[in-house]
């Protein structure tokens, strides 16, 4: 009746006959098994499949399950003498070996269990070779983006010279002490995303690791993210107008012929005088088109080159996307503004205190210097340069030359001073105008006021120049070289059309928009 029962039983029962039989007795049970006897189950069974997934330390063992099997007993078969590692509950069909030595052969059996305790009688040994332990990858090199700097803030680097199998690990010291990134590599090569990192100069690393890690590779390669691209700064976005973060040229910008085309600006390759002729007097310069525009201190601005063209050569910077274009009326109101709410841009050291600082416009008071017509450089008058809540500078966006923004108001939506009866070819201040012809929206107060709507020129805030209704209405801003208070960081003229070219102080900037 016990003997009967016993093979009835379920696992548990099983488990119970492989603790004592096989844990207590393991290697004298398989012997007993080894030698013929009739302690074998009648269990048809093959043994282990295959073994993969192999490190320096561990590895799987995969068989296929048989339906009369009610367990697995697995041994290390590997001095010749079956040792019992381990067992497992059928319908399982694999084992996870650990604790294996590094760059070591080994054999292993995988018996299958009946209820009544027996195993079958297979005796195939597998055969399988660990890993050596693991040493620092030979080779790190960046994948995406394939240039830096750049603005992808969570970089993919390839690291070479690593193992099937080991856990290849990214960091950004040379200890390997701060983690970004790992990957567990299935061949010699791996390539490994960052997390998200913060604009900054990086030199990556790595390590592989297992059981064991090697040391940290003396391989590494370097990695620049910026927010913005080179000659840009960044520029916080402003709710009230409809702005989000964007990028900005931090100098007016300047004419560059990559004649090498090596994507560098190499010495040579940016005009002078930004109009390839001196004084910048005749023709539009936007007819020659080997030019793009850059943001950098050294030479004159691009001049000469109308609104339309202006807006092509800032687009010619798109390599199949669209992030690059013209200034929009919007984002200049965002960097104006900026500056207006800011105590280092005024001339007296508080907000309200003296004048927002008009840069290069002709005449040298405290707000203000006269050079030259127009300026480019280093070791310039620091009044050209105004500084943003983010900390970022950004120069000439008062004085210097005007600049093209992407806005075209219709002449008869000008905005003009009630007691002008009509717009005028003359200087207002913007806390004069009142009027909206045909109540259009097109010059809604945020387009063109301060946020502090009583500030006029004698704050520095620049001036508005309409022309009468029926001309222009192209929009350049900030004021040029020789406008005295007319310029600043709201100065705006609606003179000319957007195909206007004869002005020799008309330049341009451009964003990008992430």
């Amino acid at each position: 009746m016990e003997r009967r029962f016993f093979f009835r039983n379920h696992a548990l029962v099983a488990l119970l006959s492989l603790t004592l039989a096989g844990c207590l007795e393991g290697t004298a049970k398989f012997d007993e098994v080894a030698e013929g006897t009739d302690t074998y189950n009648n269990i048809s069974f093959p043994g282990i499949d295959t073994i993969n997934s192999v490190t320096d330390s561990t590895a799987t063992i995969h068989w296929t399950h048989v339906s009369s099997a009610v367990a697995y007993q697995i041994f290390n078969t590997t001095s010749g003498t079956p040792v019992f590692v381990g067992f497992v509950l059928a319908p399982t069909d694999s084992y996870n070996l650990t604790g294996l030595t590094p760059n070591a052969t080994y054999k292993f059996r995988v018996n299958a269990q009946s209820s009544s305790g027996l195993l079958d009688a297979n005796t195939t040994n597998f055969g399988f070779s660990t890993n050596a332990a693991p040493t620092p990858p030979s080779g790190l090199a960046l994948f995406s983006p394939s240039t830096t700097p750049a603005f992808d803030d969570t970089p993919t680097i390839r690291v070479s010279g690593v193992k099937s199998g080991d856990v290849v690990k990214l960091f950004t010291d040379s200890t390997c002490t701060t983690q970004v990134g790992s990957g567990t590599a299935s061949d010699t090569t791996i390539d490994i995303t960052s997390s998200s990192l913060v604009a900054a100069s990086y030199t990556f690393y790595a390590n592989s690791t297992n059981a064991q890690a090697s040391a940290c590779s003396t391989a590494s390669v370097a990695y620049m993210l910026t927010s913005c691209p080179i000659g840009y700064v960044s520029v916080p976005g402003d709710a009230t107008l409809g702005t989000t973060n964007f990028c900005v040229m931090q100098y007016e910008a300047k004419a560059w012929n990559d004649a090498n085309s090596n994507q560098v600006i190499d010495a040579g390759e940016v005009d002078a005088d930004g109009c390839s002729e001196a004084g910048c007097t005749t023709g539009n310069w936007a007819a020659i088109p080997t030019y793009k525009p850059v943001s950098q201190a050294a030479d004159l601005p691009w001049r000469r080159i109308d609104q339309n063209q202006a807006r092509l050569a800032c687009d010619a910077l798109n390599s199949g996307g669209t992030n690059f274009d013209l200034i929009s009326n919007p984002e200049w109101m965002t960097i104006a503004r900026n500056i207006e709410v800011q105590n280092g841009n005024w001339s007296g050291g508080v907000v309200g205190s003296g004048l927002i600082f008009q840069g290069n416009n002709g005449v040298a008071a405290a707000s203000s210097y006269n050079g030259s017509d127009p300026e480019g450089g280093t070791g310039r008058d620091t009044k050209a340069m105004h500084v943003l809540s983010n900390g970022e500078q950004i120069w000439d966006i008062s004085g210097n030359v005007w600049e093209w923004v992407d806005w075209n108001v219709t002449p008869a939506n000008k905005a003009y001073v009630s007691t002008d009866g009509s717009p005028q070819s003359a200087w207002r201040e913007f806390t004069l105008l009142d009027t909206l012809i045909g109540l259009g929206d097109e010059m809604f107060p945020n387009s063109w006021r301060p946020t502090n709507a009583a500030y006029n020129s004698a704050k520095g805030t620049g001036q508005y120049y309409a022309g009468t209704n029926a001309s222009g209405g192209a929009a350049r801003r900030g004021g040029g070289w020789s406008n005295v208070t007319n310029a600043g960081v709201f100065a705006l003229n609606l003179l000319n059309s957007s195909a206007y070219t004869s002005y020799n102080s008309l330049g341009f900037r451009c964003v990008y928009r992430p």
